[in-house]
């Protein structure tokens, strides 16, 4: 049998598309409804959950919301949001699996020892614009990026605020027009490696590539457990 995922706050799945592609069965976790979700869902407060159905799981990971440490946040008319990361935290140890938690650069502070995953260090691009994309995992495990940024002087993509955003890599400022062949959608899933979200969803999303290196390292992990067992 396959080991066993959970995915909390799981959104539109990138993050759960990963660890399916890396040998997990996975089910994800959302407060809102997720009709573009690829795998099996349940809808519900993830900080209402029985920590003892989390531990029927073999690992669990989770992305609590980022928006009380982004940089919309200082935008006109931002609303101030809640640090879910300690009580998540508090959560998985209850449950006792190893655990992923990831969240944005601006948090990173919040997280213990996190791994810093970029874009760049998978391949990830659309024409010709290089996805960096910088998120943090906190692991109960051991993790290692697989290199270290590999950072072009070509335009780089970014996807956030619902849009494709073309940037210039050498002054981090806007490089050329939004302009695609195929428009923002088809330029944020090629960068992404999402095929099936919308571009509200692609804005918040981790890209597969990421969560499949954590899947192999977790894979390592258990198997390591098991044999020590």
């Amino acid at each position: 049998m396959k080991p066993r995922l959970l995915d909390l706050f799981c959104c539109a799945g990138g993050a759960s598309w990963g660890y399916h592609m890396a040998g997990f069965d996975v089910v994800g976790v959302d407060i809102a409804k997720q009709p573009r979700y690829p795998l099996p869902f349940i809808r519900a407060d993830v900080l209402d959950m029985d920590p003892r159905f989390l531990a029927t799981f073999d690992i669990i990971h989770a992305s609590p919301p980022c928006q009380f440490a982004t940089l919309l946040k200082h935008a006109p008319g931002g609303k101030k949001h809640p640090n879910l990361i300690p009580a998540t935290r508090a959560l998985l140890k209850k449950a006792g699996r190893p655990y992923i938690i990831e969240n944005v650069e601006p948090a990173a502070p919040h997280l213990i020892n996190p791994v810093m995953l970029c874009g760049s260090m998978f391949g990830l691009e659309a024409e010709g614009c290089q996805l960096r994309r910088h998120r943090y995992f906190e692991t109960s495990f051991h993790l290692a990026p697989p290199c270290g940024c590999q950072h072009s002087d070509g335009p780089v993509i970014g996807v956030y605020g619902g849009h494709a955003r073309k940037r210039s890599a050498k002054h981090g400022g806007r490089g050329t027009k939004d302009v695609w062949k195929g428009g923002h959608i088809s330029a944020a899933s090629e960068a992404m490696e999402m095929s099936w979200a919308s571009l509200a969803e692609l804005s918040e999303a981790i890209p597969p590539a990421y969560t499949h290196h954590i899947g192999l390292a977790a894979l390592t992990h258990l198997a390591t457990v098991r044999r020590a067992a």
